[in-house]
């Protein structure tokens, strides 16, 4: 019936909100005496708005319901008679009439009536909505109204009547009601009548209070004006009670237990299985076959799910009413009243206990508040009942599977269906969840912990999921399978680039496991020379806090996602080091914050760390009362970070600088060649390898897929990258090339200074001159202006003019840390004022936001002073801070080949083993090397 109730009643289900026909012919007739017409011409009209009426009137009689639709519709433009131009009118033919009033164009005080001039509205096949396995049993009329003119409105009055076989006397209609300031027409109304003394109930809200029925001859009278006042503001993790639109909601219904009982007698199943020989002997072979009442509930539900294909069939009063189940059986094919009544069958059977019960998909959450109707529920199935728990069993799904048949759907509340009638009851998790989702990244970080990690995500699926992902594998293209595995590797964040993908099935179509091989970023955040590894795990995401903040506020509950769990597990193949990993936070956790579950278990072991950590939706609501402590649990959970503390001779990438073997990269160099492969034509794989090369010292090789990737698409992006893997490799000249060629290509600020910067390395700072004297920008493009200048003039001889250039710059921003470190570092390459200079850089030290950088630009004017211990140790500090900063560790050698030590040669050789390019700069600013 998934579909199927939806189709059959008010907002929730068609019937009560569409037009219905007790047969195939649409009826030209007047409205009935009762409709209340509307004056036009007292109307106030807003051009704004492009209705000028909308006028529902409801007569509700025993068995009955008449509903009469009067919309004015405003031509304001071309595309505007489009839109309404065609008009449209849908019923059931099983359960009523479509009855036409009025078709006319309203122009300049004229009324033109379309019928008259002998127009009729077109009867649509009801075979329009096949394409989504629904055969609904509406009709639809359809008319393109002739000689409408811009600046014309279009009058509709019609009527539809339903007399819904399923409920007998009873009658129910729902009504979406609109607020301020959503005013959807200059007139809007719902006009509900019905004779005194029949049982009628009716409910609207939230935050609107209907008006006492008035007696008006003999006939309850209830009328609401559109647009309502405008909601109340409510915070969006509100339940949904106070957050739901407005709808007004009638209906005859004696309570939920009428309801109830109302659908019972659809859903007996003796003598069902009576003539159906080859289903018994299916039942008969899930007997033999299976062990115990809930495997063979699981394998009757695999029978339903996978024989009977799903078709919604709304013919002949089949909204509500489930076709037989021989019926269902001879044509494979059934909705979710249909498969629930042969699954009942097969059950009983079986004898396993079971009953059927009604479930809303699209607004679970708002049944709670409804007014007793079949219209608040679009869905049925069946809850079994195993070992006193419950089982909840859906026919129209797919992925039967024994492990998580326990799992409660996320519908909140069922309505039993019992001849006796039933309460409506909240759908509760009695057996512990189980995870249909578990998700495993194998990660290898043996080369270190900052270099990409070779890893497979291997994610099991059980269920529905696993039912679809085992049907799309053979569907998947290349590309498409690599984007899905790109989406599954998100969940470890970061930059993760997919190699292969591939889905394997399990034992049958109810489990699959997806394999995806990747290439991860590097496993440890490293502040100064402290590294650690910090998993993205849900305890670390989770967030709890609900916005109370308005007094009235205060005593709203906050509600939870709906039962579900998940589990997530890494695990991490570590180097071989001297020193320990350092956990930090609970190898243990078991703790619940806002009803969820959050369980983790943490192993370091045979070189193996190993963290998972698995999170359960518990579902409900936070009371009010709890939000204050739970909320203090939630940050505390935050804060409660779980960090591993790498040792301090976890390898780093720098040993490839250093003669290291290259072997141990194999195995990432042939993941990057593979992606290379599979995308020849894009740029995206040739970079991520060239840059992969650049940052392991393979500067020849990081050249050659610069030149490939420049090759596909020449961009000034790509020249400029190129240029500073040329200035590694010591050709300037080409460097200087690139530069130009990105300038040209897009001559930005930035690109003009760095290729006046080169051509000023190379000594041509006339040329460097003239591209610099283009150049125009915002702050700070006239400071990197003024440092280039400066250089320039160093270069020339003049280094007092770039003391000048620095002073003007600190005129007003004395205390800029940016600016004192640049006037710090020239003062101490070109040796301009280097007994002054030690206030300047201190200065700069304490104001600079990169210290490292400062207390490197520091350490070279103490060595420029010959204050040699001092340099060496805010060069050992701008190491402790930033490992990476080549320049510093060449700094530091040079200084210990002052001071006279035998490690300095080593400090020298590995810094211009990792940057070659540093040698000439150290060499023009007077340094042998």
């Amino acid at each position: 019936m998934k579909g199927a109730l939806a189709a059959s009643t008010g907002l929730a289900l068609a019937a009560a909100s569409a037009p219905a026909l007790a047969g195939d012919e649409i009826l030209y007739e007047p409205a009935p005496d009762w409709v209340e017409a509307i004056d036009l011409a007292s109307i106030e009209r807003d051009p704004a708005n492009g209705q000028v009426v909308q006028d529902k009137q409801v007569r509700i009689e025993s068995g009955r319901l008449w509903e009469y639709f009067d919309n004015v519709y405003r031509i304001n433009s071309l595309q505007e008679m489009t839109q309404v131009g065609t008009i449209t009118a849908q019923w059931l033919p099983d359960k009523g009439d479509l009855i036409v009033h009025e078709i006319a164009i309203l122009r300049e005080g004229e009324t033109i009536d379309v019928l008259a001039a002998g127009e009729e509205m077109e009867v649509l096949r009801r075979e329009q909505l096949l394409e989504r396995q629904i055969l609904d049993g509406s009709l639809t009329a359809t008319m393109s109204v002739p000689g409408l003119q811009v600046g014309d409105e279009l009058r509709v009055r019609y009527s539809v009547t339903n007399s819904d076989q399923a409920l007998g006397d009873e009658v129910q209609t729902q009504t979406m009601l609109w607020r301020d300031p959503n005013k959807l027409a200059d007139f809007g109304r719902v006009l509900v009548s019905w004779e005194d003394g029949l049982p009628v109930e009716y409910r609207a809200g939230p935050d609107f209070d209907l008006a006492t029925p008035e007696l008006r001859d003999g006939f309850r009278r209830l009328e609401v004006t559109m647009p309502l006042p405008e909601a109340e503001e409510y915070p969006f993790d509100a339940p949904w009670s106070y957050r739901r639109p407005p709808i007004l909601q009638l209906g005859t219904f004696d309570g939920w237990g009428e309801v109830s009982s109302v659908m019972a007698p659809y859903y007996r199943t003796e003598g069902a299985l009576d003539g159906l020989g080859d289903l018994a002997a299916k039942i008969d072979a899930i007997r033999s076959r299976e062990d115990g009442e809930l495997a063979r509930a699981v394998a009757a539900l695999e029978l339903v799910q996978e024989d009977i294909r799903y078709l919604m069939n709304g013919l002949d009063g089949g909204n509500y009413i489930p076709q037989t189940v021989a019926e269902t059986w001879e044509k494979k094919y059934g909705d979710c009243k249909a498969k629930t009544l042969i699954l009942l069958a097969i059950l009983d059977e079986l004898g396993i206990e079971a009953e059927p019960v009604l479930a809303s998909i699209q607004r679970g959450a708002l049944v709670e508040s409804s007014l007793p109707l079949p219209g608040a529920f679009d869905h049925v199935l069946v809850r079994a009942t195993i070992g006193g728990k419950h089982y909840y069993l859906d026919g129209t799904g797919i992925g039967a599977n024994l492990e998580i048949v326990g799992n409660v759907p996320p519908f909140l509340y069922t309505l039993p269906i019992r001849p006796e009638g039933a309460a409506l009851e909240r759908i509760v998790q009695e057996v512990p969840r189980v995870p249909d989702v578990s998700i495993e990244f194998a990660l290898d970080a043996r080369l270190g912990g900052d270099l990409p990690m070779p890893g497979t995500i291997t994610m099991k699926l059980l269920g529905a999921g696993a039912a679809q992902m085992n049907a799309s594998a053979d569907k998947l293209t290349d590309d498409a399978k690599r984007a899905l595995g790109g989406r599954f590797a998100s969940f470890a964040g970061g930059e993760v680039n997919v190699v292969d993908m591939r889905i394997e099935q399990g034992d049958d179509d109810s489990e699959a496991t997806v394999v995806v091989e990747a290439l991860f970023p590097s496993l440890v955040s490293y502040d100064g020379s402290v590294g650690e590894i910090e998993p993205q795990l849900p305890t670390g995401s989770f967030r709890f806090r609900p916005d109370r903040s308005r007094r009235k506020w205060r005593d709203l509950p906050v509600i939870v996602p709906p039962p579900r769990s998940s589990i997530g597990t890494y695990r991490f193949t570590l180097p071989e080091t001297r020193g320990d990993f350092e956990i930090r936070g609970e190898r243990t956790l078991d703790i619940t914050v806002a009803n969820q579950r959050f369980e983790r278990e943490v192993t370091l072991s045979d070189g193996e760390l190993v963290i998972s950590e698995k999170q359960t939706s518990l579902g409900g609501e936070v009371a009010p009362e709890d939000i204050r402590g739970e909320r203090r649990k939630a940050l505390g959970l935050a804060r409660a970070k779980l960090k591993v503390v790498v040792p301090e001779d976890m390898p780093r990438r720098w040993r490839f600088a250093e003669g290291a073997d290259r072997g141990g990269l194999a195995g990432i160099e042939a993941m990057l060649a593979k992606m290379i492969e599979q995308q020849p034509d894009e740029t995206g794989p040739l970079l991520r390898r060239a840059n992969f090369r650049f940052v392991t010292y393979d500067f020849h090789g990081a050249l050659a897929d610069m030149n490939a990737a420049i090759e596909i698409e020449a961009t000034a992006q790509l020249f400029q990258d190129r240029a500073f893997v040329h200035a590694e490799l010591r050709d300037f000249e080409r460097m200087a090339t690139d530069l130009e060629e990105a300038w040209l290509l897009d001559p930005t600020p930035e690109r003009a200074i760095a290729l006046a910067r080169t051509l000023t390395d190379l000594g041509r700072t006339d040329e460097a001159r003239d591209i610099l004297g283009e150049v125009d920008g915002d702050e700070g493009v006239q400071r990197s202006l003024a440092y280039a200048l400066a250089d320039v003039e160093a270069l020339e001889g003049d280094g007092r003019a770039g003391l000048d250039r620095f002073a003007e710059l600190l005129l007003d921003a004395p205390n800029d840390g940016s600016v004192l470190n640049a006037k710090c570092w020239y003062m101490g390459i070109w040796q301009v004022e280097i007994a002054d200079a030690v206030a300047t850089c201190t200065r700069a030290v304490e104001n600079s936001e990169n210290t490292a950088v400062a207390l490197d630009s520091r350490a070279m004017i103490f060595l420029r002073n010959g204050r040699l211990e001092e340099a060496l140790a805010d060069a050992e500090a701008a190491l402790d801070l930033d490992p990476d900063q080549t320049e510093t560790l060449l700094l530091r050698g040079l200084i210990l080949r002052e001071m006279g030590r035998d490690e300095a040669e080593a400090d020298i050789a590995a810094a211009l083993a990792r940057s070659p390019r540093i040698r000439e700069d150290y060499r023009r600013w007077g340094f042998e090397l």
